[in-house]
């Protein structure tokens, strides 16, 4: 907001534009003279400031890892060269398991964590099934805060048709929120992977052509958000299942116990995407710097 003050300074009677922040940013006698600057200056203050949030909206989108787009229109082939044909997915596949993560405190209310999942996915976009089924194992590890956040430091997904490795992903990053008090998620935890190997004739774009031939150039990633992580066999021994899963990758557990604070079972429901490069953001975030050099032009003029 731009403000006059009225003062007379020796014999004349001058105006003061003055900022919203009390800085002195001109004066003049003619009112009108002053109204008109208030005027300009106000229209260049809103320009600027949505070319600022420009570039700042297209820095967060390329510094999440969202520079790149979902890939729509795809198509899974579940079992490869089988009989079955390939199902089209519009968007993603849907996803169920659950998770065994075992926190190690190391004082301050932080923790480190290990963390297997195992997860089923039966159906595209929750309407068209999958035939065959499809199952993946997760692996990571990471360190957070009570009550705070976590983040995961590694971490790999593998994807199975039957005894069949068809995919397999390395964590590029991976977050969630903790409910307060607790090292709960209280909503979505999301991980963002790169592929590091795709069998041929399984996954195809919305052309046929085979993804795998991304991989090679680590273009190709896999878009992975779990949500609505919910406390599971709370007071009872973790599932056979998932011990002997963190026992393969981890070694022996501290305890067998839930307790949803050394020892957690999650159950998880949430979609995986594929996710390909998108060259829009760098145009945006392009637009946005020629948005501030037109500013600085027009302030010399």
């Amino acid at each position: 907001m731009i403000k006059l003050q009225v003062e007379k300074l020796l014999f004349f009677r001058w105006l003061r534009v003055v900022g919203n922040d009390g800085t002195v940013i001109a004066f003049t006698q003619s009112r009108q003279a002053a109204f008109q600057y208030s005027k300009e200056n106000m229209a260049m203050t809103n320009f600027l400031k949505k070319s600022l949030l420009g570039v700042a909206a297209s820095t967060a989108i390329m510094a999440s890892g969202s520079a790149h787009a979902v890939l729509t229109n795809w198509f899974l082939d579940t079992d490869g060269v089988g009989g079955n044909a390939a199902v089209q997915v519009n968007q993603y596949v849907d996803l169920n398991g659950q998770a065994l993560v075992q926190n190690t405190f190391t004082g301050g209310g932080n923790f480190n964590f290990n963390e297997v999942g195992f997860f089923n996915s039966f159906a595209a976009d929750s309407v068209t099934p999958l035939l065959p089924s499809l199952t993946s194992t997760f692996v990571g590890t990471g360190s957070g805060n009570i009550g705070g956040n976590l983040s995961f430091l590694t971490g790999t997904l593998n994807i199975m048709s039957g005894a069949t490795n068809i995919a397999s992903f390395d964590l590029l990053s991976g977050s969630a929120n903790l409910t307060a008090g607790t090292v709960l998620p209280n909503g979505a935890v999301s991980l963002i992977f790169k592929a590091t190997s795709m069998a041929n004739g399984y996954f195809f774009n919305s052309a046929m052509t085979d993804l795998a031939s991304l991989v090679g150039g680590g273009d190709l990633l896999f878009g992975f958000a779990t949500t609505n992580a919910i406390p599971v066999n709370t007071g009872n021994q973790a599932s056979a299942g998932l011990q002997a899963q963190y026992v393969s990758e981890f070694g022996a557990l501290s305890q067998t116990n839930v307790d949803q604070q050394a020892l957690l079972q999650l159950s998880n429901n949430g979609q995986f995407q594929l996710q390909v490069p998108e060259p829009a953001s760098l145009a945006l975030l392009g637009l946005g710097l020629v948005g501030l050099a037109s500013v600085r032009r027009r302030n010399k003029a």
